[in-house]
């Protein structure tokens, strides 16, 4: 792990509105990367080289803030998720804080700091006759939008009902300029 890495990440979870899938041992690989650079600033600093110690105290300032940025965002997600009850790309930790998060939001009993199992959920293709569609009732005026594969959708008034994609759909709801419906037939 290092910087570059970091920053992609960080690029990539404010891209999507679903959870960027993360190795396992993600936090273990940060927690390492943090040591490393503590050791070379120290180092360094023993070593009398203040110009090296510097660059290393800064590089572990920059990877504290990324990962920070990353957090916040990654555990945005994760209680949205648990609103919505359906767990995906979750890692280790942050299972059991989603199964935290989800007692809570249902009034039961908190889980002790054990290990939790949480079977995540899949994206299911629907195969029967019946088709459901997200759609979308807009509450305000939309100018054109892109999505992640930059295409473009709109302009829009206020009050068309839109079949939109997700990820643009879900935005246009968090920022309370549209509203989400079901249409089936």
């Amino acid at each position: 792990m290092d910087l570059g890495k970091l920053r992609e990440l960080l690029e990539m979870e404010l891209s999507s509105t679903e959870l960027t899938l993360l190795d396992d041992d993600f936090y273990e690989e940060f927690d390492s990367l943090i040591k490393a650079l503590k050791l070379r600033a120290e180092s360094s600093k023993e070593r009398g080289e203040e110009v090296d110690e510097q660059l290393y105290l800064a590089e572990l300032s920059v990877a504290e803030k990324l990962v920070k940025e990353i957090l916040k965002i990654r555990l945005h997600k994760i209680v949205d998720m648990a609103f919505e009850g359906r767990p995906f790309n979750l890692i280790s930790d942050e299972k059991r804080l989603f199964s935290i998060i989800m007692a809570f939001i249902h009034r039961e009993e908190i889980p002790a700091f054990e290990e939790v199992s949480i079977e995540e959920t899949k994206e299911v293709e629907v195969t029967s006759d019946k088709r459901i569609f997200n759609a979308y009732i807009l509450l305000q005026d939309i100018p054109k939008v892109l999505d992640e594969r930059l295409r473009e959708y709109g302009p829009f008034k206020a009050g068309d009902l839109v079949t939109l994609p997700r990820t643009v759909g879900h935005i246009l709801v968090q920022r309370e300029a549209a509203k989400r419906i079901s249409i089936s037939y």
